[in-house]
């Protein structure tokens, strides 16, 4: 009988230990006089009418802006040969003038000079036509410059001018005068067609 009851406290004392030992893998410990732990209640929040789903501002990006382009190494032998060229324009020797151009254009064919002195050139030569193809060129290649913009509007104004069309010629005068202000060639032609 002593080993029955021994088996049955042995049995009653290993459910105890297995069922604290349970206990503590499910709640924390407590220290002694602390209040018993317990779950906190769960709440739900009142139930809202739905809200519009609201977009952040779209962010625009501002406008690129222009690069100027490094000069390349064919742009310092361009310009020496537009240099020669003009000089060779003025004295009157147009078609050597034309060669050096176009060897600039070839050295360096995004350089606007050669086709702007192409231009008058041609004007020169009353090639209109070809005179305006040139200085369309001309433009594409210095549209950031007012300087040689102011020249290449001028030239287009005297070629209207020649070919009568003196509305036409005062408006270019008017933008060359409105880029360059000391475009003194522009003024003097926009003064004369304005007084006629």
């Amino acid at each position: 009988m002593k080993t029955r009851i021994l088996i049955v406290l042995l049995a009653l004392f290993t459910i105890v230990s297995c069922a604290k030992k349970r206990q503590t893998d499910i709640e924390p410990p407590s220290e002694p006089g602390a209040p018993p732990v317990t779950e906190p209640e769960v709440t739900t929040p009142p139930a809202q009418p739905p809200q519009p789903e609201v977009k952040p501002p779209r962010k625009t990006l501002p406008p690129p802006v222009p690069r100027r382009k490094a000069a390349s190494p064919g742009d310092a032998s361009a310009l020496k040969l537009v240099e020669s060229g003009v000089k060779k324009m003025n004295a009157g020797n147009l078609e050597e003038a034309e060669q050096f151009f176009e060897q600039a254009l070839r050295v360096s064919p995004n350089n606007g000079r050669p086709y702007y002195y192409l231009g008058v050139l041609a004007a020169k030569q009353k090639s209109y036509e070809r005179a305006s193809g040139f200085l369309a060129q001309a433009e594409v290649h210095l549209h950031g410059d007012p300087f040689w913009m102011s020249q290449i509007l001028l030239q287009e104004g005297l070629i209207l001018k020649a070919q009568n069309q003196k509305g036409e010629a005062l408006q270019k005068f008017r933008e060359a005068v409105s880029l360059d202000p000391s475009n003194t060639w522009a003024k003097a032609e926009l003064d004369s067609l304005s007084k006629k």
